[in-house]
């Protein structure tokens, strides 16, 4: 079932990309586009699990860098608190810096015995020994707290690569999958996020249109199906005309922080010195 859902899911996408310019076009004059979100996406764990929790629900706003999701992540949080113990705890470094100072102070002595020949010979190599011995065991002290450090760093990661957080601010449009499901990265997207502070609108104009139009403009728009209205500034203009239909697609960026414009609506837009454009705002029937 979910290879014949995907076939229908392409071939709906493939039809739609080519009757688009047909879609949004010029209508009986009026240059009719759809709002579409800033951004959006579909978040899902890199990894297979089972889902711990869910911080959010649907509508939520949530801020970037937010988590919204985690992964199963109990074995990895005991060894990361074992990590960080042997890491952060001094006594084995503690333990191997008395030992050298013990084994320095011994060494010093008979040193100093052998200067007025009253040391035994194998004595001072054994004490030089155990003195070089000590300072190795120093340096494996601090480099066994290192590797642990490294060893929590790692697993800090492990437990981030189960974690999902908001890679923008926005808002949750759909979740997917709810806590407790088991969930792999072929099992599509746990949760959406779009971002709707500022909207676009994909409209597609008589390429003779294009004619004085370029970024930065601003245009008037209009909802079909709503008391409406706002302005939005040209963003994009595609240097490719469809060979088709004629037409070139534009994008208008809409600001919508009081989220009065809705996404997937259509409006009409009014382009900078066009007559025709300017239509009464009627929608075609």
């Amino acid at each position: 079932m979910k290879t014949h859902h995907h076939l229908l899911f392409s071939l709906g996408a493939s039809i739609a990309l080519f009757l688009a310019p047909q879609l949004f076009a010029e209508t009986d004059g009026v240059i009719i586009g759809v709002t579409e979100p800033q951004e959006q996406i579909d978040l899902s764990f890199p990894e297979s699990g089972v889902i711990r929790a869910l911080e959010i629900e649907e509508g939520d706003r949530v801020s970037e860098g937010q988590i919204l999701a985690q992964l199963d992540c109990r074995v990895l949080e005991s060894q990361l608190a074992i990590a960080r113990m042997h890491a952060e705890s001094p006594a084995a470094i503690q333990s191997a810096n008395a030992t050298l100072t013990m084994r320095k102070q011994r060494l010093d002595q008979l040193e100093k015995l052998a200067a007025s020949q009253n040391a035994n010979h194998d004595e001072l190599a054994r004490a030089k020994a155990e003195y070089e011995i000590a300072q190795a065991d120093v340096q494996l002290a601090h480099e066994a707290a290192a590797e642990s450090e490294l060893q929590a760093q790692q697993t800090e990661a492990q437990i981030e690569q189960r974690t999902l957080r908001a890679p923008f601010d926005g808002i949750v449009a759909r979740i997917h999958h709810k806590p407790g499901a088991s969930v792999s990265p072929n099992d599509g997207p746990v949760l959406t996020l779009v971002k709707l502070d500022q909207l676009e609108l994909v409209v597609y104009i008589d390429h003779r249109r294009m004619d004085g139009l370029e970024t930065g403009q601003s245009v008037t728009i209009s909802a079909l199906d709503r008391e409406v209205t706002g302005t939005g500034t040209i963003e994009f203009i595609s240097p490719v005309v469809d060979p088709s239909s004629g037409t070139a697609r534009l994008r208008i960026a809409l600001p919508n922080e009081d989220g009065r414009h809705r996404s997937g609506v259509k409006y009409r837009v009014n382009l900078p010195g066009s007559e025709v454009a300017a239509a009464p705002d009627q929608p075609r029937r």
